[in-house]
């Protein structure tokens, strides 16, 4: 995760199944779309909610707020009879047939790229326990919640939460042993190579939470001088939610400690 934040994105992530990651956009232009742009499009443009378009710039990826819908669910959005929790599942499993993310994750990304820059300590303070629970059990119930109202740091704990709970990981622990030779490469451009390798080995819904994690990631980090969180105090929270051995835990604490420390 830092050799990815602290490279140019177009070099880092298009390859393979990577598309170009579209131009963030300032809040003042987030109020004016009203959708989540794919990060995907096909001809390279970002298509806006008045028709006209723009060239997509590599760098990190736009996130928006969707307007809830009162005519049935939005794309992404978890139907709430079929009894299938938020958390703990795979993400093929949550995700849309276009591999679209579900919609509370969504949500989450687009207020913390929104917040996250300019909240200090974003994804290393605690937030209030029960606090987290309600709103973990709540989504997974498939309430609709104005996750705006709610504490940023809250927000942060639970997408982190829902990470810790995806089966094998973001990442994947079958390919543990991958991501751990791409960082024995000599050089740095060796090491962003592999790792684009191994990235290209992800299910396809893993991969795009993992690119919007990545943008979301790095634009937070640009802001480190009011946050506090650089690239590496970023890898540090968020790396072992991300990827971990099928360890045994009967290793000893200094070899999980080490094995840790390799995923940030």
């Amino acid at each position: 995760m830092k050799v990815l934040s602290s490279c140019n994105t177009s070099k880092t992530l298009n390859a393979g199944n990577m598309e170009s990651l579209i131009e963030c956009q300032s809040e003042a232009d987030t109020k004016k779309c009203p959708l989540l742009v794919p990060a995907d499009t096909e001809d390279g443009l970002c298509h806006s909610t008045d028709g006209t378009k723009k060239r997509k710039k590599v760098i990190s990826q736009s996130f928006t707020l969707r307007r809830s819908s009162t005519n049935g669910n939005s794309p992404g959005q978890l139907d709430s009879g079929a009894k299938i929790t938020l958390f703990g599942q795979p993400l093929s499993i949550i995700c849309g047939d276009d591999d679209t993310l579900p919609q509370p994750v969504q949500d989450l990304l687009a207020i913390l790229y929104m917040k996250g820059p300019s909240t200090e300590g974003i994804f290393r303070k605690a937030a209030n326990e029960k606090a987290r629970k309600e709103l973990k059990e709540d989504l997974n119930r498939g309430e609709n919640i104005d996750l705006k109202s709610k504490s940023v740091h809250l927000l942060a704990v639970v997408l982190k939460d829902f990470l810790r709970n995806i089966p094998s990981k973001l990442l994947s622990a079958d390919l543990y042993e991958k991501w751990m030779q791409a960082l024995e490469k000599p050089s740095k451009q060796e090491k962003i190579e592999e790792l684009k390798v191994v990235a290209d080995k992800l299910p396809r819904p893993n991969l795009i939470l993992l690119k919007h994690m990545l943008s979301l990631l790095h634009h937070i980090s640009q802001n480190a001088e009011s946050n506090r969180m650089d690239s590496s105090n970023l890898a540090i929270c968020i790396g072992p939610n991300m990827l971990s051995p099928e360890m045994d835990n009967t290793l000893p604490l200094e070899v999980q400690k080490e094995m840790n420390d390799k995923v940030c």
